[in-house]
């Protein structure tokens, strides 16, 4: 492991403490806060299809704002894990309810041909991250599968990074795979960084 795969598994690990020493109540406020921050967002409202994620219980919460895509009459897109390529695939959610297990115990959309979305200009996606830095590098989960959708799709979609406020931090390590984001919201403020 190299210098920059070892720190970043470093604060991984600090990051993943951080978020679990925040009170239920905290989280709750801080996602509600996020929801209603990206939802005002001129890229969301632009958007005739949003790409998000169903969160998992260390990652900003993500189950009324998909709900919140729903009501607003957007098409909703969620990742599916190719593991072997470490790609992402979206396909979409017509409802909650249609839910299923997908890989690492994700929740899915239903993945038929005629669910299958295509990237677009008036596609927002938004990209979950553990922490950013003042420059837009973000610290992911470590499997590659967003900076590699970023490499493929980042000049073509709008791009919205999704953070806990403390988890901005000054500087990331980072390398030549790594994909920097430009528009982050946190439950306090949209960041904007320099492309």
């Amino acid at each position: 492991m190299n210098s920059i795969q070892s720190q970043k598994k470093a604060l991984r690990s600090e990051m993943m403490q951080k978020r679990r020493a925040m009170s239920a109540e905290d989280k709750a406020a801080a996602d509600a806060a996020i929801t209603a921050l990206v939802m005002q967002q001129p890229e969301f409202t632009a958007a005739k299809q949003v790409m998000a994620y169903v969160s998992m219980p260390h990652e900003v919460g993500t189950h009324a704002l998909l709900q919140g895509i729903l009501d607003a009459g957007k098409t909703l897109g969620l990742p599916v894990c190719t593991p072997l390529t470490h790609t992402l695939t979206f396909y979409r959610l017509d409802s909650p309810d249609e839910l299923q297990s997908g890989m690492y115990r994700i929740p899915v959309p239903p993945v038929t041909d005629d669910r299958k979305l295509t990237p677009d200009a008036e596609t927002l996606v938004l990209v979950p991250m553990l922490a950013i830095d003042r420059e837009g590098w973000r610290l992911g989960a470590g499997g590659g599968y967003y900076d590699r959708f970023l490499a493929a799709y980042g000049e073509t979609v709008q791009v919205l990074g999704i953070c806990y406020a403390e988890n901005c931090v000054t500087a990331l390590p980072h390398d030549r795979y790594d994909r920097r984001i430009l528009r982050c919201v946190t439950e306090q403020k949209r960041e904007e960084y320099n492309g």
